[in-house]
């Protein structure tokens, strides 16, 4: 991948599921830093070890499944919120994770909610809105350990 780089064919390096174990020795040889890791951030999973890791390398965590699969859409205090700041459920686990210094790569198909999951920036949720989310633990599941994971 580094060859790519330097040859100019790839404007980027990015990894996935790297936790700290992993990205240290990635650091040790690698001559060209990662711009992100992807990582399965979402409310009540966000890996803190991995994004601590991520940051004191300059990697930006980037947060696949930031909806927690879907699930999340089903959880009472999710719904409160939603109908507290005026957004959907999705833009609020979006602007969730912007404020957490995370990139969500929400996943859709469907134009309008393509559209709608752009809609994050017009609002800020309240600290103590955040640390809620981020206590939603157990509800959308947690991220698998990558060492005992076929993918």
């Amino acid at each position: 991948m580094e060859e790519l780089y330097d040859a100019e064919k790839i404007r980027a390096i990015g990894i996935s599921n790297f936790l700290p174990r992993h990205l240290e020795p990635l650091l040790q040889t690698a001559r060209v830093t990662p711009l992100v890791n992807q990582l399965r951030l979402c409310p009540g999973d966000i890996q803190p070890a991995a994004v601590a890791a991520c940051r004191t390398a300059g990697i930006l965590p980037q947060a696949y499944s930031p909806l927690g699969t879907g699930k999340i859409f089903s959880v009472p205090a999710m719904q409160a919120l939603s109908e507290k700041y005026g957004k959907t459920i999705a833009q609020i686990c979006i602007r969730w994770s912007l404020q957490l210094g995370f990139n969500p790569l929400p996943k859709s198909v469907t134009p309008s909610r393509i559209e709608e999951n752009a809609q994050v920036f017009d609002f800020t949720l309240d600290d103590a809105d955040v640390a809620l989310i981020e206590g939603l633990t157990g509800c959308v599941g947690m991220a698998k350990n990558p060492d005992e994971t076929n993918y």
